[in-house]
């Protein structure tokens, strides 16, 4: 009984964290709380693989994709560097940002 309680509650808590807004990047702590509860529901899916097929193969994916969704979107927050050499000199020069298309200085 109580297994399936704290079963329901780790997939409604995991809803709760896929049904954020995706438009907007996530914060510093929600991608924290994303790979710490991705981590506990994968090793719960694995766990419980031999026991419950099905619910295994479902805990284990959603941990995956929590995990992976937080070290994406934590990867996206970073500037793309330019890799053009004249873009490079560019904004060495004028101090521009590299991810505007219109210079700052002209």
């Amino acid at each position: 009984m109580l297994n399936k309680i704290t079963h329901n509650l780790t997939i409604l808590a995991a809803k709760k964290i896929l049904n954020t807004n995706n438009a907007q990047n996530l914060s510093t702590a929600k991608r924290l709380v994303s790979i710490i509860a991705g981590a506990y529901i994968f090793q719960r899916g694995i766990k419980c693989f031999y026991k419950h097929p099905v619910i295994g193969i479902q805990e284990a994916f959603l941990g995956g994709f929590l995990m992976y969704d937080a070290v994406k979107s934590i990867k996206d927050t970073y500037p793309i560097k330019p890799t053009d050499p004249a873009e490079v000199r560019r904004n060495q020069i004028q101090g521009n940002d590299p991810n505007s298309p219109v210079p700052a200085f002209v």
